[in-house]
């Protein structure tokens, strides 16, 4: 088990950014979108998925979804667009999945009055989503590289991105404890 203390800041800005997360990825689904079926017989929905339903899905229009969910094969629409069909719909309920993991724990604190405590088996759910809500930070702020993020660090404080810079900076050392935690 991980141990660590959290200010109530700290919780409400996390669980803040993860409900972000959670509402980019699951845009227009309903709650449990995971486990849904979309048709009452699952041989048919099989059926269905390989006649390539008219509403398939075409390329992500918001970049931070574009960057947590990459084309397999950004040379080939036709097969990325395959890849997608079958794919995205289970990948976007595993990271909803993981984030609300890490929301549960974070209600645990009582927004901070208690420890945080982060069982083992809880680990990679906390890793993955702190990497996209990183990756989704970084992606607003038009972060792609080390250099990139080196400028921005440079930001004076009045600059309206700086506190962004801080939340990404942040999250990098909160994924550093937790991986050296382990």
């Amino acid at each position: 088990m991980i141990v660590t203390q959290l200010s109530a800041y700290e919780v409400e800005l996390l669980a803040s950014l993860i409900m972000q997360l959670i509402e980019l990825i699951s845009d227009g689904e309903p709650e449990g979108f995971a486990t849904e079926s979309k048709v009452d017989d699952p041989f048919e929905e099989i059926v269905k998925d390989l006649e390539g339903e008219p509403d398939e899905p075409g390329p992500l229009e918001d970049p931070v979804l574009r960057r947590l969910f990459p084309d397999a094969y950004p040379d080939d629409p036709a097969a990325s667009a395959d890849f997608r069909r079958f794919t995205e719909r289970d990948l976007k309920a595993a990271k909803v999945a993981e984030a609300r993991v890490v929301l549960n724990r974070l209600a645990t604190t009582e927004l901070g009055a208690r420890d945080l405590k982060i069982p083992r088996e809880e680990v990679e759910s906390w890793l993955r989503t702190l990497t996209s809500v990183r990756l989704a930070v970084a992606t607003r702020l038009g972060i792609k590289d080390a250099a990139a993020a080196d400028e921005l660090a440079a930001l004076p404080d009045e600059d309206p991105r700086s506190f962004m810079v801080s939340v990404y900076d942040w999250l990098g050392f909160a994924q550093e404890t937790l991986i050296n935690a382990l």
